[in-house]
């Protein structure tokens, strides 16, 4: 089987080659790691600082799991939770807090357990190909994160008792049309389950599902 890699397209953006329908989000993974290690980003003089509370970073369950050494309750607390009406979002970064997991030197102490909007970002011009599977991967991880953070609070003494089935009724909404939930590797998801027309869940639209699936084809 072909190998997913990453490329400079014509059009000097990050693209996507070797991609098939057996492809899996670790796949991509690795080949972003592959092609950052070949085309290192000036993070050191980059004044964006993603790192360091510059933009919201999306938590995923996956990475949860590992950092937390499957104790996921264990880090909740160190989250930024923003809850409402129809709204449950799970930060790892977010306001003007710096990541907890940089060292003196502004260097990812978790590096192989970063969450996977960490792990797509990449500040250079990128294919559309490119930006669906970011899209969808992302927005995959973090909608399991939401029941994974709802386990923690069902489970925690501390709860009120009120608060309880309200958190049960939206814990199953979000695992009757997760992806991602249940699982422990990147390995075990395939990105063409990520990648589906679901604006509310996955970020992606029919459209960008017909090019992928077209892109597939071509490769």
């Amino acid at each position: 089987m072909v190998k997913l890699q990453l490329f400079f397209n014509k059009e000097n953006e990050v693209d996507i080659s070797g991609l098939n329908i057996k492809s899996t989000v670790q796949d991509f993974f690795d080949a972003i790691d592959e092609f950052l290690t070949e085309n290192p980003l000036p993070c050191d003089t980059c004044k964006q600082h993603c790192c360091k509370g510059r933009f919201k970073i999306n938590m995923d369950s996956i990475s949860a799991k590992k950092i937390s050494k499957g104790k996921v309750e264990r880090i909740i607390p160190k989250l930024f939770v923003d809850a409402g009406q129809n709204k449950l979002e799970v930060y790892f970064v977010a306001g003007n807090k710096k990541c907890r997991h940089l060292d003196g030197l502004a260097r990812c102490l978790i590096y192989k357990e970063r969450p996977a909007s960490c792990r797509t970002y990449v500040c250079i011009p990128q294919s559309p190909c490119y930006k669906i599977l970011d899209a969808a991967i992302v927005a995959e991880m973090h909608h399991a994160m939401r029941a994974e953070y709802l386990d923690a609070v069902i489970a925690d003494p501390a709860t009120p008792p009120g608060a309880i089935e309200p958190a049960k009724t939206l814990r199953q909404e979000i695992i009757s049309n997760s992806i991602a939930y249940g699982y422990n590797n990147y390995s075990e998801i395939l990105i063409k389950d990520c990648v589906r027309a679901d604006l509310a869940h996955s970020n992606v639209s029919q459209e960008e599902v017909r090019l992928f699936y077209e892109t597939i084809k071509n490769q």
